[in-house]
């Protein structure tokens, strides 16, 4: 990869700073929302699907180092796609994850919601008290924690959170470092006590689990988001992408162990605890074991992941939205930005509007993790697939970081998100239809209103950039009907400078007109040998390689339209002595 200085002085980020974006993505408000959803399906191999999904994670954390190692560009999938695929399927990659996004934070939201709520339910307050067991309160805290930030990125342009990774890794290495204290002094008997049976859920639970949580090892991908800024992205990117999976799966694993056992109390299993209080499981058992104050660091811990969760999913949906907008595949109303504050206020709008409707339809948190899960799945299988035809369509080797083992382990990522995808979307059918719904949506509305302007954008960014046709697999034909050799050597000269470099070619065409008059048709023949003759010498000469095609038609218009539709000819290129000469020279 070639950095301009201009480029490189814009690349701002080091490893550390990547890292703790993917870090301050995954960490947190995933796991505090989802470890009780997992437990209550599973029992103790929870910590088994956080594990496997750790593997699924790499896999694919690997094919998007790939990529952004190679591309780095800010954008993630959506602009992968773009280069590798065509404009109608970058759509649906891009409707799929600002979807992502969406969902996410309808997650976070609710997730603060049954934080905030329970937190309040434990200040004696009277009457208030009975009010905040009402259902409907969760769910009017979630709609609020949307409007104030949705608010708050309308006035601003950073995502935010940056401070917050500090205080959430202090708060998880005290409940582990607290729970990993209990342990030793914890009679080995009621250890494996708490972890029989390790498969509660049975198989199907355990999958079920994988599919529920899959969402907290969401946030590496981030880190392609921002490979524009970052330094050295084709050694920081891939280091910084398996440094936060380590990271996550370093304070995962111990905390669910330290919570199955010392948290619950003598007897307790916490599958059925987890049952009881999907959301809030941490927070008890953190009391189990801490006390008071163990409960309240997870409660406030929880709140303020869950807040900063939101605002950045929030932030990378709407700056989806901008993106789509600006390349025409939405409308360019919504990647007009706010003169005052510099800010997509109605790409940011519109991604708060859609997630307050979703929030009212997804009944839980559960159901939104799953839907979170879900259409997480279905963006990594294709961006494991992209990475397969990026790989494929590359020429020559690169000395950017490559996947290990190609193309067995994408192959295997992307198997295994599709089928945890279809688990999900069978065992929890309202995040299915809901990202039916939204597919259907995003279909209609693209092909009503939008493909045409996006297909005009997607042309012309075609023809400027080379590369761009080499990712998509494109082997782009220029055709060239020639008869006068007065022109031909400088008209192929034009031809090979359209065609572009590397997988472009050029046809040569030379049409013969049928005639009575033997004399018209010699003199056909032979314009056209000395047309080959020159056309072909200054190809040989310049290291050119045009094929060449001679046809027999009496209508050399509807000949040229066949062989373009025949050969699939991209473009053509032609000189003629006059509009309406019938057997004008090309």
């Amino acid at each position: 990869m070639n950095n301009t200085p201009q480029t490189a002085s814009l690349r701002t980020i080091g490893l550390t700073g990547a890292t703790g974006i993917g870090v301050g993505a995954m960490v947190g408000g995933g796991i505090l929302a989802l470890a009780g959803v997992a437990f209550a399906v599973s029992g103790p191999s929870a910590i088994l699907a956080f594990a496997l999904n750790g593997l699924i994670a790499l896999v694919t954390a690997l094919s998007f180092a790939e990529m952004a190692a190679a591309n780095p560009q800010s954008g993630g999938t959506y602009t992968y796609a773009k280069k590798a695929l065509t404009v109608q399927v970058a759509f649906g990659v891009g409707w799929v994850v600002w979807f992502a996004s969406l969902v996410a934070a309808v997650l976070y939201a609710l997730g603060f919601g049954a934080f905030a709520s329970f937190a309040l339910q434990q200040i004696p307050a009277g009457e208030v008290a009975d009010l905040l067991q009402h259902r409907a309160v969760p769910v009017l805290l979630a709609l609020g924690s949307l409007v104030f930030y949705g608010y708050k990125l309308t006035r601003t342009t950073g995502s935010g959170g940056r401070f917050a990774n500090i205080a959430k890794l202090a708060v998880f290495a005290v409940l582990i470092a607290g729970g990993l204290a209990v342990m030793v002094q914890t009679p080995f008997s009621r250890i494996t006590e708490s972890v029989t049976p390790f498969f509660g859920g049975g198989f199907s639970g355990l999958i079920a689990a994988m599919g529920f949580t899959f969402i907290a090892l969401q946030g590496f991908d981030l880190i392609a988001s921002a490979a524009g800024e970052i330094k050295s992205p084709e050694k920081t990117i891939p280091k910084a992408m398996v440094g936060t999976l380590v990271i996550g799966l370093i304070i995962y694993i111990p905390l669910l162990f330290v919570m199955m056992t010392v948290g619950m109390q003598p007897g307790e299993g916490i599958m059925d605890a987890s049952a009881a209080n999907p959301e809030t499981i941490i927070a008890i058992a953190a009391q189990n074991y801490l006390g008071a104050f163990g409960f309240w660091l997870v409660m406030v811990a929880g709140i303020f992941s869950m807040l900063s969760a939101l605002q950045a999913n929030l932030f990378a949906g709407s700056r989806i939205v901008l993106s789509m907008a600006k390349d025409r595949t939405l409308t360019h109303h919504l990647s007009e930005i706010d003169i005052r504050h510099g800010t997509p206020v109605r790409a940011i709008l519109v991604t708060c509007g859609i997630v307050a409707v979703l929030i009212l339809i997804l009944p839980d948190v559960a159901a939104a993790g799953a839907a979170s899960s879900l259409i997480f799945l279905i963006t990594f299988a294709l961006a494991h697939a992209v990475m397969m035809l990026m790989r494929k369509r590359t020429f020559g080797k690169s000395e950017t970081f490559r996947v290990p083992w190609f193309p067995v382990l994408p192959v295997i990522g992307m198997v295994a998100c599709i089928a945890l995808a279809l688990f999900q979307a069978v065992t929890v059918p309202s995040a299915g239809i809901i990202s039916l719904i939204w597919l259907l949506i995003g279909s209609v509305l693209f092909a009503s209103f939008f493909i045409k302007r996006a297909r005009a954008i997607d042309a012309s960014e075609q023809a400027l950039d080379p590369d761009l046709v080499r990712l998509r697999g494109l082997n782009p034909l220029v055709l060239l009907p020639i008869s006068n050799p007065a022109n031909a050597e400088s008209m192929v000269f034009v031809a090979n400078a359209l065609a572009p470099p590397v997988v472009g070619r050029v046809l040569l065409l030379s049409i013969v007109i049928p005639s009575e008059d033997q004399d018209n048709i010699h003199r056909q023949l032979g314009n056209n040998r000395d047309a080959f003759q020159f056309a072909l010498k200054a190809s040989f000469d310049s290291g050119l390689r045009p094929d060449a095609l001679t046809t027999i038609a009496s209508e050399p218009w509807a000949e040229i339209e066949r062989v373009v539709k025949v050969h699939r000819c991209r473009s053509m290129l032609i000189g003629l002595s006059s509009f309406s000469d019938r057997h004008a020279t090309f």
